[in-house]
């Protein structure tokens, strides 16, 4: 925790983390939808062709410290999936979006598919106990319990930004708080989620952040997906431009020679709590910071179930993304001497 500490505040914002020779990165080229248009339509199209291919993936335990949501009748704080938008849960616009691509599947096919949704949960806050909360209120949305499967994400131990130290609950056990969305491909792995997928028939997923509760209201999801589906691509990121000082990460290209003199080249996303420690500065009237020409980050992907299970059965650290420590955020806790404390932590 003390190493991470010190690269989250060192100074040297130009230099590169990195294990290998050479690392930089660079603006990433992909379809422009908004431009060509006849395209985007065609592959909208394949992805409502191929509905009954993919299934969808909600990585939706985040606490959303952020939100400051609480239940008015027992001042109970609630997770992100439960905050009212349009009159309803955002886990319930999440379902009506699906529905709407699933009706549209029948429109133009003629047949009727219903997707099988994994939905990653957490405990914190209730998370998971929620969430069946709505979905049994809902009756599972009309879709039958066997057309999900809730698996839980693990919670990791917060670290004080000060010292280093775990926060300590009242119980005497570290505070804990959802380890961040990387987990998803393991613990999909081991809890069975890719093989029930399999056997729904499904070759690839949506994989969609209850937060982005726009991401359904152009062709974006479906075009995707179609050209996921069509190209037998193994991941897809969508993206948009990015508002200087939004709280939201950015894709890059990442150009790197490894300790074998050899050039790789990948898509990756840089959390906005990065930006400093890989040198990438906010945009100013003065600097025109690339930051600005680098996409943001929409949290929407389309998957190849294979690839996705082969990444995460790996037995090595390969299985699990790069460790980011988030130092931004104030974190609320009842102490070991039972007063509520506020850390910046992470």
């Amino acid at each position: 925790a003390l190493e991470l500490l010190s690269v989250s505040k060192s100074k040297d914002s130009k230099h590169r983390h990195s294990k290998d020779k050479f690392v930089d990165f660079h603006v990433p080229t992909g379809l422009n939808l908004l431009e060509d248009t006849e395209y985007a339509s065609q592959a909208a199209l394949w992805g409502i062709e191929g509905l009954p291919e993919l299934g969808e993936i909600y990585p939706i335990g985040g606490a959303g410290d952020r939100l400051g949501l609480m239940d008015s009748d027992t001042g109970e704080s609630l997770p992100a999936a439960l905050l009212p938008y349009c009159g309803r849960s955002l886990l319930e616009g999440l379902m009506r979006d699906l529905q709407a691509r699933e009706f549209l599947h029948f429109k133009i096919f003629g047949k009727q598919c219903i997707t099988p949704v994994a939905v990653m949960t957490s405990s914190v806050k209730n998370n998971h106990e929620h969430i069946v909360a709505i979905c049994e209120r809902l009756e599972w949305f009309g879709r039958g319990r066997e057309n999900f499967r809730l698996f839980e994400q693990p919670l990791v131990p917060v670290v004080n930004a000060e010292d280093g130290k775990w926060l300590i609950s009242e119980s005497l056990l570290p505070v804990g708080k959802p380890g961040g969305h990387g987990a998803i491909w393991k613990l999909a792995c081991d809890r069975g989620v890719f093989e029930w997928l399999y056997r729904h028939g499904r070759k690839g997923a949506t994989v969609r952040q209850v937060s982005n509760v726009v991401a359904a209201t152009d062709l974006t999801l479906m075009a995707l997906a179609g050209i996921g589906l069509r190209h037998n691509k193994k991941l897809g990121f969508a993206s948009c431009e990015r508002r200087p000082g939004a709280t939201e990460g950015v894709n890059v290209l990442i150009e790197k020679q490894n300790l074998d003199g050899l050039w790789e080249y990948g898509i990756t996303c840089i959390e906005y709590t990065e930006f400093e420690k890989y040198g990438i500065s906010e945009p100013t009237a003065t600097n025109g910071s690339l930051q600005a020409s680098y996409p943001a980050n929409t949290n929407i992907l389309y998957v190849d179930l294979q690839a996705a299970q082969e990444v995460g059965s790996r037995k090595n650290a390969s299985c699990l993304p790069g460790i980011v420590l988030n130092l931004k955020k104030a974190v609320s806790y009842v102490d070991h001497l039972g007063f509520e404390s506020l850390r910046v932590a992470g």
